[in-house]
């Protein structure tokens, strides 16, 4: 009969990580959020945020009716972008609906999309009073990019804003 016996296992040990203002083991330099000891899991009072590439979806659905206007085909172009969109949200930025949620109950959100929707109007209103209205397909691109870019832009800064006192309000409470 053959006896087994427990042979120890050597582990190479290293230097624990520098710690300091920047580097340790409880912060995580490059989202600059609080982690556990060494877990890896991010802090349970911080949203995370959407990714900026995700609001271009948000950008091409607010500039679709110049994306309809440059070519018969437009509508492919939007029909995609919405079911893109769906697919992303539901899978990879699955975690973060929470987020976009708490940031879509916002008033100053809100106070965006209506804002957005009246510079699309007063825009196209100011551009047929002064006879230039985009009624070229080169004219309702550019008009699409530049509505897109705005969007984007605005609710990047948006969703900045409102993460920032989304964090401070449930880190205060919890």
């Amino acid at each position: 009969m053959a006896t087994t016996e427990a042979v120890p296992q050597t582990t190479s040990r290293t230097a624990p990580p520098p710690t300091g203002p920047d580097r340790g083991p409880d912060t995580d330099t490059r989202a600059g959020t609080a982690t556990g000891t060494g877990t890896g899991t991010t802090d349970p009072c911080a949203y995370q945020p959407v990714p900026v590439w995700f609001f271009a979806f948000e950008g091409l659905i607010g500039a679709s009716y110049d994306v309809l206007r440059t070519s018969r085909y437009g509508w492919v172009v939007v029909a995609v972008a919405v079911a893109v969109n769906i697919v992303l949200t539901r899978t990879v930025l699955r975690g973060r609906l929470k987020t976009a949620k708490a940031i879509l109950r916002g008033r100053q959100t809100r106070l965006l999309a209506v804002g957005l929707l009246a510079l699309r109007v007063g825009a196209h209103f100011a551009l047929g009073m002064v006879g230039a209205e985009a009624a070229s397909p080169v004219a309702h691109t550019v008009f699409a990019g530049l509505m897109c870019a705005t969007t984007v832009t605005l609710l990047a800064f948006d969703q900045r804003v409102m993460l920032r006192a989304l964090n401070s309000d449930r880190c205060a409470s919890a």
